[in-house]
């Protein structure tokens, strides 16, 4: 007996907090306190500057702190999963990016992007090749050269199996025959450090994200992985100019738990869109290089189906 009252008592919890939770009152008072920004990756690579400058502006636009809270680790897996077991009531959303779709195609987890309710893509930015200013290699046919006569002894760091940045230089060792050492990282700021320590022979990650140390005399990038030269690094050649043809790059996306009130996710999107279109937001973006590809919800969906089916054609190679 008292294990079934236990258990009655157990569902009626429940069953009230699931009510409170979607009560027009808490919908209606929605937000009451701060609002989570969980980022997967970790502090200074390009998704947790992105996510910063975001958040600012959010915090304003809904009239409560939207701090950033950083959990890297399993290529992207913990912190997706942190947004997906988020309580559904509108204080946690986070980035998804390309990981969250590659992880169950390599079964490194079976966390899909159908268990989210996505919000808006936001943005999305090319790979590059990037060594240190004092490597020996000027161009990317002078890597591949090397690589070629060194099999096995080039490392290159990047965001772990699965991750986009992992796929640009698996594509590279397919294109030009090579083999490489790969190296993954929690994010593309400490292969940044290890490379420009020498630790690592070579970084690929958006190009955006190793502008300071280009700017700085620190780093070379070899080539861009997109289909022309950008704007932001007009000297640096494509990939495709060097004989490989190789067109591969990022994008960084919202979502939420599944079960979120509607109202609050749509005052949520609402939010993002004007977020994004907001000039502070627009002039980080165009400075420090990241590019803005916005798409709502719908429209985010459809890319995300479009994505996992490039991926699983990619990895199926």
């Amino acid at each position: 007996m008292q294990h079934t009252m236990r258990s009655r008592l157990a569902i009626a919890v429940v069953a009230g907090a699931t009510f409170f939770a979607a009560s027009p009152a808490a919908v209606a008072e929605w937000p009451e306190r701060r609002i989570e920004f969980i980022v997967p990756w970790a502090p200074g690579g390009g998704t947790d500057l992105v996510g910063r400058a975001l958040a600012q502006i959010l915090s304003e636009i809904l009239g409560t702190p939207v701090p950033v809270i950083n959990k890297p680790g399993g290529a992207g897996i913990i912190g997706h999963t942190a947004i997906k077991r988020a309580a559904p009531d509108g204080y946690t959303f986070g980035f998804i990016t390309p990981q969250l779709l590659t992880a169950p195609i390599l079964g490194t987890s079976t966390l899909t992007y159908e268990e989210m309710q996505p919000l808006a893509m936001i943005n999305s930015d090319p790979g590059a090749v990037t060594v240190a200013a004092g490597a020996p290699w000027k161009s990317l046919q002078e890597f591949v050269a090397y690589a070629r006569a060194n099999p096995g002894k080039v490392s290159i760091g990047n965001s772990g199996e699965g991750g986009t940045w992992h796929m640009v230089a698996v594509e590279l060792e397919r294109k030009a025959g090579i083999s490489v050492i790969h190296v993954p990282y929690n994010g593309a700021a400490p292969a940044i450090r290890d490379m420009i320590g020498g630790h690592i022979g070579a970084v690929t990650v958006s190009a955006v994200e190793t502008r300071a140390q280009i700017t700085g005399g620190q780093a070379r990038m070899l080539a861009v992985t997109a289909p022309k030269r950008l704007e932001a690094f007009p000297d640096v050649p494509t990939a495709r100019e060097q004989g490989l043809d190789i067109d591969l790059g990022t994008w960084r996306g919202l979502a939420i738990p599944q079960g979120v009130p509607a109202p609050i996710a749509a005052r949520l999107q609402e939010a993002i869109r004007k977020a994004v279109a907001d000039p502070r937001f627009k002039d980080f973006m165009d400075k420090q290089g990241f590019g803005i590809a916005y798409l709502a919800s719908a429209d985010f969906v459809a890319f995300l189906k479009q994505q996992d089916a490039t991926y699983r054609a990619f990895f199926a190679k």
